[in-house]
């Protein structure tokens, strides 16, 4: 919200990068572990601090009915190249050693980081300015890829209002609470899917290591597929009808439960065949829970378009917050149920709190529509929420 987000982003990246680079050189020793454990840390700033910019500049490069299926790009190329690391890691790992894969991922990070600063220009004009400055940015290409809106330098914020004050702007705006309240429960079945899901299915339902990891793959291309299908139509139902685009990714939020708990729950013999494969069935199972990603890139859509650019980069650093905290928290709570009630019970449970993300979408659509008008009669993509007096 505050700096040249051309800077900021290549930063942020080489924060992650620059200490993975140099990972040849820690050594076999308790102080290794110490320069391991450092360099995760900056990994972790990394990745958490570039969804805030990322999705900030987006949300100004993009008009508002292009930015559910640009959301759903980015979330798309995140989950392509985790997959694309983790396969390289364990591929290079045993031949090269685990230090070296790191490394060669640092490369291709530095280098786009490096393309970030040399081709793109931010465009709220590349600096923060005085309240009394009102110069329009030079790049004419950035009011091309910003959907021929215009804008004033004055929507990047002097450093001197850098507090926690926002926080409490982006708050005022109800559909922003009731995103960053459906977001934990929402991510808690995900952490289900990601930390043990493979496991169950290999340990409980009598699949083989290798088929459970490709049951859960499917699921993956399956919300690939759903997302960008989701977000097209989407997209069309939030300029038709607010409401109705509300009641659409609660429902495909709630959908995604039922294949789950079937699979979960269903006897061994349905889920996999005597040699140890999946059958037809698990299959449709994993890729009817895709659909759970239908609501991800639609709801980032919605942040994008009811904050102003003043305070989107702030909206989305809390979005990434509570976002991580649903996935960092899912593991232990499921730990917590699965000692109460067994994995069976735990798991089922789990699946169930997409059904409390739901209800809060649903409920979503009461706000939306207010929200978003707010947003209409601001004048500009740059009103709305978190707006200055004088840019009003």
């Amino acid at each position: 919200d505050k700096l040249d987000r051309t800077t900021l982003l290549p930063a942020v990246v080489c924060c992650g990068a620059v200490p993975a680079l140099f990972s040849v050189f820690i050594p076999s020793s308790k102080a290794g572990f110490f320069w391991f454990l450092l360099g995760r840390v900056c990994t972790g700033i990394a990745v958490g601090g570039s969804y805030p910019v990322i999705y900030s500049f987006c949300g100004d490069l993009f008009p508002a009915s292009q930015r559910t299926f640009v959301s759903a790009c980015v979330g798309a190329a995140t989950n392509i190249g985790a997959a694309t690391g983790g396969l390289l890691g364990g591929v290079l790992g045993p031949w090269l050693g685990w230090r070296l894969p790191y490394c060669l991922m640092a490369v291709p990070a530095l280098a786009c980081a490096a393309l970030v600063k040399l081709t793109l220009k931010d465009p709220r004009g590349g600096k923060p300015v005085e309240d009394d400055e009102d110069e329009e940015p030079d790049n004419a290409g950035s009011l091309a890829w910003a959907g021929g809106r215009e804008f004033s330098k004055r929507t990047a914020n002097p450093l001197s209002d850098l507090d926690f004050s926002k926080f409490s702007t982006i708050f005022a705006c109800q559909t922003n609470v009731m995103v960053f309240c459906q977001s934990l429960p929402g991510c808690i079945p995900l952490s289900i899917v990601v930390t043990y899901l493979a496991d169950y299915l290999a340990t409980e339902q009598g699949l083989s290591v290798g088929a459970a990891t490709g049951v859960t793959a499917v699921f993956g291309l399956a919300c690939l597929g759903c997302a960008f299908a989701g977000s097209g139509y989407g997209a069309s139902l939030y300029a038709r009808d607010k409401s109705m685009f509300c009641r659409f990714i609660s429902v495909t939020t709630l959908c995604a439960i039922v294949p789950f708990v079937v699979l979960i729950n269903a006897p061994a013999s349905m889920i996999s065949t005597e040699t140890g494969s999946p059958r037809l069935f698990t299959l449709l199972l994993a890729m009817g829970g895709g659909i759970n990603a239908v609501a991800g890139p639609n709801i980032k859509a919605v942040l994008m378009n009811v904050n102003s650019a003043e305070v989107r980069g702030t909206v989305f650093s809390a979005f990434t917050l509570t976002d991580d905290l649903g996935k960092g928290l899912g593991p232990t709570l499921v730990f917590v149920l699965i000692a109460i009630c067994g994995r069976r019970a735990a798991f089922t449970l789990g699946f169930c709190f997409w059904g409390i993300s739901s209800a809060v979408l649903f409920m979503m659509g009461q706000t939306l529509p207010r929200d978003a008008r707010a947003m209409t009669n601001s004048g500009s993509a740059g009103g709305g929420f978190g707006r200055k007096d004088r840019d009003v």
